[in-house]
């Protein structure tokens, strides 16, 4: 098939990128901004829910190298989307509809019940004397990406975990979906269970983070999966695209 033959898959990603960027990079933006304008309340902003599941907690090491399935989240994310999409229309715009509610909650979750995971990053061993303005010179390679990511996002919006999120919308994908190869199969939920475990492994995230966003996941499915909401927000997109000539 030519490529123009799967332009309508465009707008669904875009969508779905947007509530992204809004609900997650949106609280970041806004927290930094209160900052800068010298609200320094807004710097110690959210709740640690490290005392919950804290014998869990307080066994996980920290394995920098996990860092890998974490930083290609993103692309992943992006690459099953567009999979799932060629494969089943239908099954594009159930994963869309999901998204976008599931990325509405988490972000008005983030804006009035904000959580933070600033003390776990410390349990890594990258910083001297609990200083994040201090990390230590000998940093491996995997270590210096994980004090990239430590650095360029805020230590917030941890509860929900949109990496988990984001992961389960892939697996709950492939379970949609029952003709897929399974060799997609089994890449999509390989890297799906690496990316969530590295929430952990690289100190971004609590358990109850994870749970959290899993339980979010599961719940969209079981409450949209037959909706009317689904087939509604199909029938907008696919209009706008029409008018795009997307479709």
């Amino acid at each position: 098939m030519k490529i123009k033959n799967y332009t309508y898959i465009i707008l669904p990603l875009l969508i779905v990128v947007f509530f992204l960027i809004v609900a997650y990079f949106g609280n970041q933006w806004y927290i930094a901004y209160q900052i800068n304008k010298g609200n320094m309340e807004m710097a110690s902003i959210g709740v640690n829910y490290s005392y919950i599941f804290e014998s869990f907690n307080n066994i996980v090491p920290f394995w920098p190298w996990t860092v890998y399935p974490y930083i290609i989240a993103y692309p992943f994310w992006t690459g099953t989307f567009i999979y799932i999409s060629i494969r089943s229309k239908d099954s594009m715009y159930t994963i869309m509809t999901m998204a976008i509610i599931t990325f509405i909650i988490c972000g008005i979750w983030y804006f009035f019940w904000q959580s933070t995971v600033y003390d776990w990053r410390f349990t890594s061993g990258i910083f001297l004397n609990n200083d994040v303005l201090t990390p230590r010179t000998d940093l491996s390679f995997e270590e210096s990406i994980v004090l990239w990511i430590y650095r360029s996002a805020m230590p917030l919006n941890a509860m929900p975990s949109l990496h988990t999120l984001m992961s389960w919308l892939c697996v709950i994908a492939l379970r949609m979906d029952k003709k897929i190869p399974t060799f997609a199969k089994i890449i999509i939920w390989v890297l799906s269970l690496s990316i969530i475990i590295s929430t952990q492994t690289i100190k971004q995230h609590y358990i109850i983070d994870v749970i959290v966003g899993l339980a979010l996941a599961e719940a969209s499915y079981w409450v949209l999966r037959n909706s009317r909401i689904v087939k509604v927000f199909a029938k907008w997109v696919s209009s706008f695209s029409k008018k795009l000539r997307l479709e």
